[in-house]
C-alpha cells in the first residue's frame, strides 16, 4: 500500500476523533470539581423512592395559596354554631308534626266558626229567656192586681161582716 493511500486511511480512522477545537468546548478536571461525585449522589432520591409523593400533575387539582384568600378561617368561623350546638334545635323531620300557618288558620276558622254558631244558639235563648221572664212580669202584674183585688174584696167582706155583727147586735139588744 502506498503512503497516500495509507495517509488515507489513517484520516479516515481518524475522522471519528476530536480536533483541538472540539476539545476547547469540553470541561476540564477543574470544571469538575464543583459537580457531585458518586458518594454525594448516593444520599439522595431515586426514582422509586420518588414514587409514593405526589407528582405536579397530582398537584394541579390542589389549591393554591390564592385559591385560599377567599375561604373563611377558624376565626372567621369560631361565632358559628357547631353540630353539637344544633343538637338541640329541631330538624325539617320534626318540623313536619308542627302546625304550619295554614294549619292553624283552618283550625282557627272552625273555631271562630264554632264560636258564632255558639253565640247565636245563646243569643235565641237568651231571647227565649227574655220572653218567658216578660211573661212572668205579665203573671206577677195579673196576680198582683188579682191579689189587690182579692184583699180589696177581702177587706169589704171584712168591713161587711163587721158592719153585719153591729146590725145584728143592735137588732139583738134592741
Amino acid at each position: 500500500m502506498t503512503d497516500s493511500e495509507k495517509l488515507d486511511l489513517l484520516l479516515l480512522k481518524m475522522e471519528g476523533f476530536a480536533t483541538k477545537d472540539d476539545l476547547k468546548s469540553f470541561a476540564t478536571k477543574d470544571d469538575l470539581k464543583s459537580f457531585a461525585t458518586k458518594d454525594d449522589l448516593k444520599s439522595f432520591a431515586t426514582k422509586d423512592d420518588l414514587k409514593p409523593f405526589a407528582t405536579k400533575d397530582d398537584l394541579k387539582s390542589f389549591a393554591t395559596k390564592d385559591d385560599l384568600k377567599s375561604f373563611a378561617t377558624k376565626d372567621d368561623l369560631k361565632p358559628f354554631a357547631t353540630k353539637d350546638d344544633l343538637k338541640s334545635f329541631a330538624t325539617k323531620d320534626d318540623l313536619k308534626s308542627f302546625v304550619t300557618n295554614d294549619s292553624l288558620r283552618h283550625e282557627m276558622n272552625l273555631i271562630l266558626s264554632e264560636i258564632d254558631s255558639t253565640e247565636q244558639r245563646l243569643n235565641r235563648r237568651f231571647e227565649e229567656v227574655d220572653k218567658k221572664i216578660l211573661d212572668l212580669r205579665n203573671y206577677v202584674t195579673s196576680m198582683r192586681y188579682s191579689s189587690e183585688a182579692v184583699e180589696i174584696l177581702m177587706k169589704r167582706q171584712d168591713n161587711v161582716e163587721q158592719r153585719l155583727q153591729k146590725v145584728e147586735r143592735k137588732v139583738l139588744y134592741s
